[in-house]
């Protein structure tokens, strides 16, 4: 009885498949670390726009009123808004190419999910094949051992 392998010929380009989805998975997950640090930076500047804005009441509350201090806490506020707007928007950027990273990996997974299901598919072809050569096999000696006997 001969047992011959299973070769299913596509193997390479399964490689290939399998090696894109996991480069294209890693690089999501450095977009997803990316937008994580840049939502931590937005969140460092709320807090600092919050205890520029009470540091400012502070001053604005006390009863010596230094107009210099007023003045540049203001304008320091208001550079700290625009840098928030900024940073909004570079969150916005990131999101944008992270919904596009996680298109491509979808794709890259539907590409290695077909060729795995062929191999699949082709392996279960395989082992009927064998089965009835084997059931064949079986049978021609049943058979000349019946005409043996006669």
């Amino acid at each position: 009885i001969n047992l011959r392998r299973f070769n299913f010929r596509l193997q390479s380009i399964l490689n290939l498949k399998e090696k894109k989805l996991e480069d294209e998975r890693l690089k999501l997950a450095g977009i997803i670390s990316v937008l994580e640090s840049q939502k931590d930076i937005l969140l460092e500047m709320n807090e600092k726009k919050e205890y520029l804005e009470a540091q400012l009441e502070n001053i604005t509350n006390s009863q010596v009123l230094d107009i210099q201090n007023v003045v540049g806490y203001k304008n320091f506020l208001n550079q700290t808004a625009q840098d928030i707007k900024m940073q909004f928007e570079i969150i916005k950027k990131t999101q944008f190419e992270l919904e596009e990273q996680q298109i491509i990996v979808n794709e890259a997974y539907r590409e290695v999910k077909v060729l795995e299901k062929l191999k699949e598919k082709q392996y279960k072809n395989f082992l009927f094949e064998y089965e009835q050569t084997q059931i064949k096999e079986i049978d021609d000696i049943t058979i000349s051992r019946q005409r043996r006997a006669i």
